[in-house]
């Protein structure tokens, strides 16, 4: 078995739509199908080779062993993670931890000596959210992906160009966020077609739906070939013995059906024997956890919806009891090939003995993103990158800073105090400025307000405190509230130029903590007298 391994990069956002959510909606996967990758190549192939057209590929020999048979299966890419750029996989639903997350302890209740009954009646344990992992001895590393770029749309009628009363909807994509990674893989049994595929994948593409709307475009790298075995979980294969407890985790949704030939909602010993091969005494339900949801898809060919179907979850978990042993090479080959419908799509994933400690570590792991390359650089060309930063940085602050009074500010202007109170504070603020920014002049001044003036400051809220105790977080010396973290502008976040940032000035943090103190009073001041005037 040859196996390509590929990283996509989002340059736009992607609408990889699932069954969820308004029909007036699109709702996008947190990862990018095997479905799409393999319908892109598809298209590919049919462009390089003229002879065929899209409607015809399915006759084709070479083209149902690449696309369609099963021979080649086209995994779904998840995330990449950490500066290493592993393949994050679906995090497994036999895992629970503490509400709150002060514990990093992580709960197996797929293992053994898991007691589910107790665990049931302790309201404190709760399944894990977080969508993919990767685990490592005992240590769980959470990935949650970028937040989906939603955006509303019009249609408008095509005739007139706009929207109108007849022809006019409004709609939403929630979409994969640009400027993030995912790995993906390609699984083929005929050596020879490797080097095929692998001309064909790299280079810009488009995936998804709405591509003449600004969604889609990726950039697809290969990734070196792996030096030994490869197996989707890492490690080495199990063996599962005889009469003996095993699990089985799913990687990817499971499309399975059962005796009769209906879409399987949950699984049995007989359902689960036929797919390993193996007879199967019992399902242990106690240490088991799964989950259906709807599956289907969309004929670009034919621009036909495909027939939707309930799947098993990915990171379903259960917990079984085999009645032959199944050695390494069964348990090798069934990993490879996967399980139940859809497999050349990514569906069907499995993993045997994945889940092996009955508690783990956990911490929040990081995506990944490519470092850039500092270059080498004269020191009168730093001197002018970090400059260029530093100006980028100060229109940036502005910008946050804008943002911060619109969203924080104007709409609770009207509990603000008096404009003459507000501007009184602003006089100390200009005093501060001529003495180099000095921020004992304006403590010393607040200390001395009157009981009356300083209640309306009290009464004030901004950021769930009050006016007041934000104005001495701010002020204090040391700072008890860090002014980066309330514009949200921390020092990771500073843009960069060809891989230059600003360098950290503390005399820049007591500059930008007296412009936010002065916008925020000058906004309040302002809005209150329009409302004023309004009356």
């Amino acid at each position: 078995m040859k196996v390509i391994r590929y990283r996509i990069y989002l340059e736009q956002p992607v609408l990889a739509t699932q069954i969820l959510g308004d029909p007036n909606s699109s709702v996008s996967f947190s990862y990018i199908p095997g479905s799409q990758l393999r319908g892109m190549l598809i298209h590919r192939f049919c462009e390089r080779s003229r002879r065929l057209r899209e409607d015809a590929v399915a006759q084709d020999p070479q083209c149902r062993r690449l696309f369609f048979s099963g021979q080649t299966r086209y995994l779904h890419a998840y995330p990449l993670v950490e500066e290493s750029g592993l393949r994050s996989l679906p995090t497994p639903r036999a895992f629970f931890r503490r509400k709150g997350g002060k514990d990093n302890t992580v709960y197996n209740a797929a293992h053994k000596d898991f007691d589910r009954r107790a665990a049931e009646g302790d309201d404190t344990l709760k399944p894990i959210t977080v969508p993919f992992c990767r685990i490592e001895n005992d240590s769980l590393a959470l990935y949650e992906p970028k937040p989906n770029r939603l955006a509303v749309h019009i249609a408008r009628e095509r005739a007139k160009g706009r929207a109108t009363e007849g022809g006019g909807a409004i709609f939403q994509y929630d979409a994969l966020a640009p400027d993030q990674w995912f790995g993906g893989v390609v699984l083929i049994d005929n050596d020879d077609d490797a080097e095929t595929l692998r001309a064909l994948l790299p280079g810009p593409a488009w995936l998804g739906r709405s591509r003449s709307a600004g969604y889609g475009k990726v950039r697809i790298e290969l990734e070196p070939d792996p030096s030994g075995p490869w197996r989707e979980v890492g490690g080495a294969y199990p063996t599962l013995p005889v009469e003996q407890p095993a699990t089985i985790t799913l990687l990817s949704d499971t499309v399975l059906r059962d005796e009769r030939g209906n879409p399987a909602l949950t699984i049995d010993a007989a359902t689960l024997g036929t797919y390993l091969g193996t007879p199967v005494t019992a399902i242990d339900d106690v240490h088991s956890f799964s989950a259906a949801l709807p599956q289907g898809g969309f004929n670009r060919t034919w621009k036909l919806p495909l027939p939707q179907a309930y799947a098993l979850a990915a990171g379903s978990t259960i917990t079984f009891t085999p009645q032959k042993t199944l050695d390494v090479a069964a348990v090798r080959r069934i990993e490879e090939q996967g399980i139940g419908e859809r497999r050349a799509e990514g569906f069907g994933r499995v993993a045997f003995g994945w889940l092996t400690e009955e508690t783990l570590s956990a911490r929040e792991g990081e995506l990944y993103r490519v470092r850039e390359q500092a270059p080498d650089l004269t020191p009168a060309s730093r001197a002018m990158l970090q400059q260029m930063a530093r100006r980028l940085l100060e229109l940036r602050i502005e910008e946050q800073i804008a943002r911060f009074v619109r969203d924080q500010v104007i709409p609770h202007a009207g509990q603000m105090p008096a404009n003459s109170q507000l501007g009184r504070v602003r006089v100390l603020l200009r005093r501060a400025m001529r003495e180099g920014y000095n921020f004992a002049a304006v403590r010393q001044g607040l200390n001395s307000f009157k009981a009356a003036g300083r209640r309306q400051f009290e009464r004030a809220r901004i950021t769930n405190t009050t006016l007041w105790t934000w104005l001495e977080g701010l002020l204090a010396d040391p700072p008890a509230r860090d002014v980066w973290e309330v514009i949200g502008l921390q020092q990771s976040s500073w843009p960069p130029i060809a891989g230059e940032r600003a360098a950290p000035d503390p005399a820049l943090t007591r500059v930008v903590t007296i412009r936010l103190i002065d916008a925020v009073l000058t906004g309040a001041s302002r809005e209150r007298k329009r409302m004023e005037d309004a009356r």
